[in-house]
């Protein structure tokens, strides 16, 4: 028997309109496909990528360009996770056509974490600005059509952004009343970035690369990473938010650990999709996840061919899947197996309907 599309589905769906019925349970024409593209979309604009990251005008430019580009269901404006580190007092330094590097952590000393001081309300310090104008103007040019993600750096990479993150590693052994002093306080000036983005009509996504179990064991995540970021999630389901969750490297050994956060979607990077979904696809929605060195790397009609096996794995999920890459979308990566791995997505993701 051919089973009949619902009548919500009748008509094509925008990226938005797809995303919004996997939110609420329902099935979309088919898998939305979000590869992460955050400063490669400098590179596809033809700017440096000194100038994405410190002009909130470039930054949204360039997001608007590769959209145009590569046609793909959600915009990322995103430069780097030091961007609360550094309106609290961390030094960066930003080469003109790489990504910006830590040069001075605001704190030598883990005890002085009270001297540091939350950015004023009424004010945008730093990079805040940047990031805020560039949400502000992809909402208005295409956030009516398409969802707009802003990423937020989650308290534990904060922190150690703050601290440096190797002394911040000690420090959960050698001090750890300091680390989660500075975790709170980490965590209240990412909520104030986080309010200024969704004002601006962007969705947050939490992102927490150095809460990774390539870098922490289970316990220092139970124990320092998971309650700041079940703390941030909880304030962010008061807006009624569905929260977006990106943790990089290995997390099949922290898997139970990140769903009590909270979090109802999960970007997963270095972890085979059969194990999220075998063990927490009943409670999250899962993101992921091609490997970026294989979108860098591959020819094109092997990128098509390893985004159809991750498909295999992730499309069935049970409350649902968005096909994207393990993590950033490197700077230098071909625009035809970005190309090959949104038309595989669209091609082979389809629940109803035409790509």
């Amino acid at each position: 028997m051919i089973q009949t599309p619902p009548r919500h589905l009748l008509e094509p769906l925008n990226a938005r309109q797809r995303l919004g019925l996997l939110l609420i349970d329902e099935i979309p024409d088919r898998v939305t496909v979000y590869p992460l593209i955050s400063a490669h979309a400098a590179v596809a604009a033809g700017m440096a990528v000194k100038e994405y990251c410190t002009a909130g005008r470039a930054m949204a430019r360039a997001q608007i360009e590769a959209l145009r580009l590569y046609r793909h269901d959600a915009v990322s404006v995103f430069s780097d996770v030091a961007m609360v580190a550094e309106a609290l007092g961390s030094r960066l330094y930003f080469p003109e056509h790489d990504l910006p590097v830590l040069r001075q952590p605001a704190l030598d000393d883990s005890a002085a974490w009270p001297d540091l001081r939350l950015p004023d309300l009424g004010a945008l310090p730093g990079r805040w600005e940047v990031y805020v104008e560039a949400v502000a103007e992809c909402q208005r040019e295409v956030g009516d059509v398409t969802p707009v993600l802003a990423f937020i750096p989650a308290p534990f990479t904060t922190a150690a952004l703050l601290r440096g993150p190797e002394d911040f590693l000690a420090d959960t052994l050698l001090d750890p009343a300091s680390c989660h002093g500075l975790l709170g306080l980490s965590l209240k000036a990412g909520i104030q970035l986080a309010d200024r983005c969704i004002e601006a009509g962007g969705i947050p996504m939490l992102v927490d690369p150095l809460a990774s179990g390539s870098v922490i064991s289970a316990r220092t995540f139970t124990e320092f990473a998971g309650p700041y970021l079940r703390a941030f999630t909880d304030y962010l389901h008061r807006y009624d938010f569905d929260v977006f969750l990106h943790i990089c490297g290995r997390t099949e050994n922290i898997l139970n650990e990140i769903r009590a956060t909270g979090c109802d979607l999960l970007s997963c990077d270095d972890v085979p999709l059969s194990a999220c979904r075998d063990r927490i696809g009943g409670g999250v929605r899962l993101i992921g996840n091609l490997r970026p060195a294989d979108l860098l790397d591959d020819a094109p009609e092997t990128v098509e061919r390893k985004v159809e096996e991750i498909l295999a794995q992730g499309k069935d999920n049970p409350r649902g899947f968005i096909l994207s890459t393990g993590c950033e979308v490197p700077l230098g990566t071909p625009r035809e197996n970005i190309a090959a791995f949104v038309k595989a997505g669209r091609r082979g993701g389809l629940y109803w309907g035409k790509p």
